[in-house]
């Protein structure tokens, strides 16, 4: 009796770690994960002053930008994302993005997407005065 309630008890925990096993109710291929932006780009010319702080990280429908600053401080951003054909849809109604992606807060932001994720991608961006700005990304893991 005591043997079958141990193996019942372990079967249990098995199936339940198993079913809790997912990545957010699915799979976002090569976008999972954490991607650091390397090169911001304005206008063809490379911006120099951009110190490489800003991360964006995939999970679900989900991305959260994150910046670290002088003395290891970190501030996140959260928003809802999607791929529209050949274009990133960034929701951030009532939400904003990393200040240092010079990308407008509170709204839905659309980059069109230069290279796809692999080991690296590319976005750009159009803003309101025409200035075209490209993101260099690398994944970190």
């Amino acid at each position: 009796m005591k043997v079958s309630l141990y193996i019942l008890f372990i079967l249990a925990a098995f199936v339940l770690a198993a079913a809790g096993c997912t990545r957010n109710n699915g799979s976002i291929g090569a976008w999972f994960g954490a991607w650091q932006v390397v090169e911001i780009d304005v206008d063809g010319e490379r911006l120099d002053d951009y110190a490489g702080n800003v991360t964006a990280m995939f999970q679900n429908n989900i991305i959260r930008t994150s910046a670290q600053y002088d003395h290891h401080e970190i501030y996140s951003w959260w928003a809802t994302w999607s791929v529209q054909g050949n274009t990133l849809v960034i929701d951030g109604k009532g939400k904003s993005i990393a200040p240092d992606l010079m990308l407008p807060a509170d709204c839905v932001v659309e980059l069109e997407i230069l290279r796809r994720p692999g080991s690296v991608m590319e976005w750009q961006y159009v803003d309101h005065d025409g200035r075209v700005i490209e993101y260099k990304l690398k994944k970190v893991y």
